[in-house]
């Protein structure tokens, strides 16, 4: 579990910036989506199932996490994270050890579903999913280079309230992470102090510094 853990959310092992054909509607709730963060905080339990091919094995993890702008916090049973804009703090409880790092973007999408949707959309085609949904905007972003690990990712936004519902990513080796969330709230009132390790909280956690 500490494995899945770690990479909250999913690996991005390589961006490749490659003009698109969008949807240009589909395009604009993903862009209303993401810019909404830079004026707001949001706080929203998750649940991430990561499957191996053909759903063989499968692991789960649950948690909260509140975003503002590009911080967040982030907590889950095993794993606490906080993130300043620059620095990030991951504690492990099992060790009671804290990482510190100053995570690139590419590292940052791996904790972040904001960053995983802004990283995606960068090297994707963007449209509307042929499935239909009558609650929410199904939008599909297919890689334009054929070299990267993921086959697709699939974003669920609520068509009124422009709410996140999931985010699903499938790898070319089989491997499928779908994360979901709930009791999503917006315009969450947040001290910035939310976004960075107090030691104090933590005396006796080693503290490996990786920066």
């Amino acid at each position: 579990m500490i494995k899945y853990t770690l990479s909250i959310f999913l690996f991005i092992n390589s961006i490749f910036i490659i003009s698109a054909q969008h949807n240009p509607n589909a395009e604009q709730v993903i862009n209303k989506f993401t810019d909404s963060f830079r004026t707001q905080a949001i706080r929203s339990e998750f649940t991430l199932k990561v499957s191996e091919k053909n759903a063989v094995n499968s692991q789960q993890i649950s948690g909260t996490i509140v975003l503002r702008a590009n911080r967040f916090f982030l907590e889950t049973d095993e794993l606490t994270v906080w993130f300043d804009g620059k620095t990030q703090w991951a504690y492990l409880k099992a060790s009671n050890e804290v990482n510190i790092t100053e995570p690139t973007e590419e590292e940052l999408a791996a904790t972040n579903p904001v960053a995983i949707i802004s990283a995606f959309k960068s090297v994707s085609r963007i449209q509307f999913s042929k499935m239909k949904n009558q609650t929410n905007h199904i939008v599909e972003l297919t890689p334009n280079n054929k070299k990267t690990d993921f086959s697709k990712v699939e974003i669920q936004l609520n068509k009124t309230s422009g709410n996140l519902h999931a985010i699903s990513i499938a790898y070319k080796n089989g491997l499928k992470n779908e994360l979901t969330f709930k009791n999503y709230q917006k315009n969450v009132a947040v001290n910035p102090g939310m976004f960075v390790f107090d030691k104090a909280k933590y005396k006796g956690a080693v503290m490996n510094d990786l920066r």
